[in-house]
C-alpha cells in the first residue's frame, strides 16, 4: 500500500515539475508535449514503485514461490485454484 501513495505521489509532482519546466522553456502545450510529460511521469513512478518495494523488502517477497508447473504437476486442486483466483 506504501507503494501506492509513493507512485502517486511520485507521479503527481513529476507532473507539476515537468510542466513547470517546460513552461519556463517556452514549449507551446500542445498533444505531443501532453503525452511527453504523462510518459516520463509514469517512469518517474515506476521507478519510485521500484525503491519503496526494494527498501521495504517486497520485491523479493515473491521469489519462493512455486511455479505454476510445480503446482499444476503437484495435482492438489486447492493449490491450482488458489492460483488462479490469485491467492498465492
Amino acid at each position: 500500500m506504501l507503494n501506492f501513495f509513493i507512485s502517486t505521489i511520485a507521479f503527481s509532482i513529476a507532473v507539476f515539475a515537468l510542466n513547470r519546466y517546460l513552461d519556463a522553456q517556452g514549449i507551446v502545450s500542445t498533444r505531443t508535449r501532453t503525452i511527453t510529460v504523462m510518459i516520463v511521469a509514469t517512469l518517474v513512478s515506476i521507478g519510485a514503485g521500484c525503491v519503496v518495494d526494494t527498501l521495504d523488502g517486497d520485491a523479493a517477497l515473491h521469489k519462493n514461490d512455486p511455479s505454476i508447473a510445480e503446482v499444476v504437476q503437484g495435482g492438489d486442486p486447492l493449490k491450482i485454484a488458489k492460483l488462479l483466483a490469485g491467492f498465492n
